[in-house]
C-alpha cells in the first residue's frame, strides 16, 4: 500500500494466478505467501474451472475468489478466456455456455469479468466488439504470455483499436502466473480505495479507479481547462518515457523522453476520441494508464 500526495491508500494486488489446484507449481498456500512477501494486498487465486473462496490469509492479505473459464480452441473460430474475481457465489458456468453467457452470469454473481489475454488469444475486433459493456476489464499485459514460455504477452494496440470504435475497455496487467519464474510477481495493479476490502476493492476496479505497472507509479488525468491529458509520476521512480497513443495518424508529439520525469503532457489537437498513456522507468519497466476518453 501506498498514499498518494492527495492521501489516497493504493493497494497492491494481482488479479489472475494458478497453483496446483490446475497447472500451477505453487501450492495455493505457497502461492500466497509468495505474494505477500513481495508486498501484495490482495490476490485472486484462478484456477482453471476451480472456484477459489473470498477470504483473508493468516498474515492479512485479501483473497478474492476466482476461476478461469476458457472457451473455443481455433483462433478462426474464437478463442475466449473469461476470468471471475470477487464473486459472491459460484457462477456455476459451464462450457456449453460460451464467453457472452459465462461473463454475464459472473456479474450476477456480483464479480468481476475479465477478458484475459486477448493478444495471446488473438482475439479480433469482430470477436470482441460483441462483448462491449459486458467486460469489466481485459489485461493489456500478461506475464505468463511473455517469453520463454509464449509470445504476444501485450495487448495494447488490440485495446486502441476498440476505443477506436467507441468500445473503451479498462485494462489491468497480470502475471497469469503458472511457472513461477518470470511471470510472478511481475505485472500488477494499484487500486485506490478508502480501505482494503472486497467490497472497496472490486468498486474501485468497476469505476476504473485502478492502473497497472511493473514499477513505476503515475497519476494520469484530463485538464479541460489547458486542453490536455496530463502525467505525474513520483521522482524516485525514474520514470526516462512517457508515450501517448490515441486515434491522431498525425501528430507533433507522440513522446516526452528525459531522466526522472515527473511531469509530462499530451496537448490535444481536437481530432483525438481517446489518449492512452504508457510509461518507462530506467531499468525498462512498463506502467500501463487507463485510457481516457475525450469528448470532441
Amino acid at each position: 500500500m501506498y498514499t498518494d500526495e492527495h492521501g489516497n491508500l493504493w493497494w497492491k494486488g494481482n488479479l489472475h494466478t494458478h497453483t496446483t489446484r490446475s497447472d500451477g507449481r505453487l501450492s495455493p498456500e505457497d502461492c500466497i505467501a509468495l505474494y505477500r512477501a513481495h508486498g501484495y494486498d490482495f490476490l485472486a487465486l484462478t484456477d482453471h474451472w476451480k472456484l477459489s473462496e473470498n477470504a483473508v490469509s493468516d498474515d492479512g492479505m485479501l483473497l478474492l475468489s476466482g476461476c478461469e473459464y476458457d472457451f473455443g480452441r481455433r483462433v478462426q473460430e474464437g478463442i475466449y478466456h473469461v476470468v471471475a474475481i470477487g464473486c459472491e457465489r459460484d457462477p456455476m458456468v459451464t462450457r456449453e455456455d460460451g464467453a457472452r453467457a459465462a461473463i454475464d452470469k459472473i456479474r450476477e454473481s456480483g464479480g468481476l469479468a475479465d477478458l484475459a489475454h486477448p493478444a495471446w488469444s488473438m482475439n479480433t475486433l469482430d470477436q470482441l466488439l460483441p462483448l462491449d459493456g459486458r467486460v469489466d476489464f481485459t489485461e493489456i499485459f500478461n506475464s505468463v504470455s511473455d517469453l520463454p514460455a509464449n509470445c504476444r504477452p501485450y495487448s495494447g494496440e488490440i485495446i486502441d483499436l476498440l476505443a477506436s470504435r467507441g468500445a473503451v475497455w479498462k485494462t489491468a496487467a497480470v502475471d497469469d502466473t503458472h511457472w513461477y519464474r518470470r511471470d510472478a510477481c511481475r505485472a500488477y495493479v494499484w487500486v485506490r480505495a478508502a480501505e482494503c476490502t472486497r467490497e472497496a476493492i472490486l468498486a474501485a476496479i468497476r469505476a476504473g479507479d485502478f492502473y497497472s505497472t511493473e514499477s513505476p507509479r503515475m497519476a494520469v488525468t484530463f485538464d479541460g481547462a489547458a486542453n490536455c491529458v496530463r502525467v505525474r509520476c513520483p521522482a524516485e521512480d525514474r520514470v526516462s518515457m512517457v508515450t501517448y497513443f490515441t486515434d491522431t495518424a498525425w501528430t507533433g508529439h507522440r513522446s516526452d523522453v528525459g531522466e526522472n520525469l515527473t511531469d509530462a503532457a499530451f496537448p490535444l489537437t481536437g481530432r483525438e476520441t481517446f489518449v492512452r498513456v504508457e510509461v518507462r522507468d530506467a531499468d525498462g519497466r512498463c506502467g500501463w494508464g487507463q485510457t481516457v476518453r475525450i469528448q470532441n
